[in-house]
């Protein structure tokens, strides 16, 4: 482990301080990680970075070679459309003790690195980091060692779960855990709407079907639950569930959801 990865304070800068990195700030500074004064970020948008400062108390600057040299991690958090447009002329900036942490969808490792030549990890998080229940992933270039996969996996875990995968998997890790919460959300705005139109008032059917999506969860997790297993134990024979269930299993749903992933996981690559 290099001397900086060793520091008791160590330096973490965010290229972008959008709501994601915000996300991802609090969770550093509440689970410990580092504090306030050790995290500086910068930001094309003058009011977020202000509103950083007042919010958690971090250094900002709208320099971004100002957050690479005070970084021992560097955190790439703006847009893919935005690269490498927002990274030019600073690769003689990076030190060969510095991590480079990428949430940009679909931009590789090694692109990353032809702009800013070092150690790369690139990461999937998903919106969830917002209420510290990440479903995230990440996968690090050749030359990170393993201890530097391990400090950042140690900050990305105060946000939720991270599992480690190999970069080519990232794309689908993307389309469905990164895109994901849109699309179950999506399916949470048909329940609620059913129920709306079998009578229910709407903060009702709203209240029950959060807590319908996020029990069943829960209930899969905790009792380390097959799905097929849970459907089983809810259809009582010529039941309700069962009733529901000829229509459900008799459409294309299932395809669609995964024509769904694919076309996001697509994406993911035409942005690579």
């Amino acid at each position: 482990m290099s001397k900086n990865m060793k520091k008791s304070c160590l330096k973490i800068g965010f290229l972008g301080s959008g709501k994601m990195a915000e996300a991802l700030i609090a969770a550093i500074i509440q689970g410990k990680k580092a504090q306030s004064q050790d995290i500086m970020c910068s930001d094309v948008v003058e009011e977020r970075v202000k509103l950083m400062e007042s919010r958690w108390k971090v250094q900002i600057t709208s320099d971004n070679q100002e957050v690479i040299k005070f970084s021992d991690i560097i955190f790439l958090s703006f847009k893919p459309q935005n690269f490498p447009e927002a990274l030019e002329g600073m690769g003689d900036l990076v030190r060969p003790d510095q991590v480079i942490v990428s949430i940009m969808a679909g931009v590789r490792i090694e692109r990353i690195r032809r702009i800013l030549p070092g150690k790369v990890i690139r990461v999937m998080p998903n919106t969830a980091c917002l209420v510290n229940d990440m479903a995230g992933a990440l996968a690090g270039g050749d030359d990170v060692a393993p201890e530097e996969m391990e400090m950042v996996i140690g900050l990305l875990e105060c946000a939720g779960v991270v599992v480690t995968v190999r970069e080519e998997e990232l794309d689908a890790v993307t389309g469905l855990s990164g895109s994901g919460p849109a699309f179950v959300a999506y399916l949470i705005e048909s329940f609620i709407a059913a129920g709306v139109e079998e009578g229910l008032d709407q903060d009702v059917a709203r209240n029950l079907t959060l807590k319908t999506f996020a029990g069943t969860a829960r209930l899969l997790s905790q009792w380390n639950m097959a799905p097929e297993d849970l459907i089983k134990m809810v259809s009582s024979p010529n039941g309700t569930t069962v009733a529901g269930r000829k229509i459900l299993e008799s459409s294309d749903v299932s395809e669609i959801i995964k024509k769904t992933v694919r076309r996001a996981a697509e994406r993911s690559r035409e942005l690579g």
